[in-house]
């Protein structure tokens, strides 16, 4: 295809290079593993390159990983960054099922989180820092970075200075672009990326399908930068994007300013609950639910308190919560709820459990009969009825 193509343009040149055999092998979780002398040839080949660049006189060198696909504007707006190094950006799910990230970063092999040199962060500071440079990669702009690779425009200048990708002996980072970042960043050259069209990296097979439609759409399919005014649907697309702790931020300030209805924010508050829940912070969910219901008198609220109750062993006050959500007044659009269940059957179903566990099984079947007033056919309360007759049948034959 390279042979086909010199030949139509009649001003391309080839080099060739010994074939790199074995050159990777398959990671866990359906990555790559390079060899480590498949690296080394791998960089050879590169500076080989921006050699022929310099002898020849041209302005700049552009590498190009053959996985990548380019926006046809690619090349035209890295030149216009004016910068001596700037990459055009990519995403990849690194790991099967995994959040994408970007082939930049900014400081050590693939730190995403601000350098702070004698001081300890936490684990979440790094990972909400990391999302925020994530979240700001995915507006288009041109962004300075402490390393980059696989699609580089490198200027001439950048080359007479002594760029290259051959390994620096006591430097133990793996991989070739990493060696060149540090040769450049140490002699005085910013790295740059450019996240306005975005290239499709084909990391496995199964990404071909992607690669069709990157085709077919012009490569504008990946350009999806956070433009929701609201901080709700800010959240929202965050979130589509797998940024977790910064959709929970921007959902926590839509309900600091009580955006949107009623509704909406009932699902906010149960959203927040159930992020604080995976945080390890029970006690800030259940504040903010508690707030919630000053203003809001949910059943989902209460429903939600109850089962963080029944979670912790505490019957009597989920039993509470449950008698709540059961005497709440319902609004007019309760049939627009996002838990309809916490109006109808829910609570019951919840009853009953707790009150059998309070030691009153006459209550707990009544509850459960109330419960399938709501849903007659439901498998677990059926069950539930059929338990709590023999156990109600083996108590009168006991005390008789």
């Amino acid at each position: 295809m390279l042979r086909q193509f010199a030949a139509s343009t009649g001003r391309t040149k080839l080099l060739t290079h010994e074939a790199a055999v074995g050159s990777w092998k398959a990671a866990p979780g359906g990555g790559h593993l390079w060899l480590e002398e498949t690296v080394w040839k791998v960089a050879a080949m590169k500076d080989r390159i921006l050699a022929m660049g310099q002898e020849c006189g041209y302005t700049h060198v552009f590498l190009a990983d053959s996985d990548l696909l380019f926006h046809p504007h690619t090349l035209t707006q890295l030149l216009q960054a004016g910068q001596d190094v700037v990459s055009t950006i990519y995403w990849t799910r690194w790991q099967v099922g995994t959040t994408p990230m970007p082939q930049v970063w900014l400081h050590g092999e693939y730190e995403t989180y601000p350098l702070i040199r004698q001081q300890e962060t936490s684990e979440h500071d790094r990972r909400l820092a990391s999302q925020r440079f994530f979240a700001e990669l995915r507006v288009p702009g041109l962004y300075e970075v402490g390393g980059l690779g696989a699609c580089t425009l490198i200027s001439r200048q950048a080359i007479e200075r002594g760029v290259s990708f051959r390994e620096i002996p006591n430097l133990s980072y793996w991989g070739e672009d990493r060696h060149f970042c540090v040769r450049a960043a140490a002699i005085g050259i910013s790295l740059f990326v450019d996240t306005t069209y975005p290239a499709y990296h084909i990391y496995r097979e199964e990404e071909l399908v992607g690669a069709a439609a990157f085709i077919a759409a012009k490569g504008d399919t990946q350009r999806l930068p956070v433009e929701s005014a609201d901080a709700y649907g800010r959240g929202v697309e965050l979130l589509e994007y797998g940024f977790e702790l910064l959709a929970m931020e921007a959902w926590q300030e839509s309900w600091d300013k009580r955006e949107g209805d009623a509704r909406q924010q009932v699902q906010l508050l149960l959203e927040l609950d159930a992020h604080y829940g995976r945080q390890g912070d029970m006690m800030r969910g259940r504040s903010l639910l508690l707030e919630g219901l000053a203003e809001l008198p949910y059943a989902e609220l209460h429903c939600r308190l109850g089962s963080k109750c029944m979670d912790n062993g505490n019957w009597q006050e989920a039993a509470a919560w449950f008698r709540a959500a059961v005497g709440t007044p319902r609004p007019d659009d309760w049939e627009r709820s996002i838990d309809v269940s916490s109006w109808t059957w829910k609570p019951y179903i919840q009853l009953c459990v707790c009150t059998l566990q309070l030691g009153d099984p006459q209550r707990a079947f009544e509850y459960n009969e109330r419960g399938l007033m709501f849903e007659p056919d439901h498998p677990t309360m059926l069950a539930n009825r059929e338990a709590l007759l023999a156990m109600l049948a083996e108590q009168r034959s006991t005390t008789a």
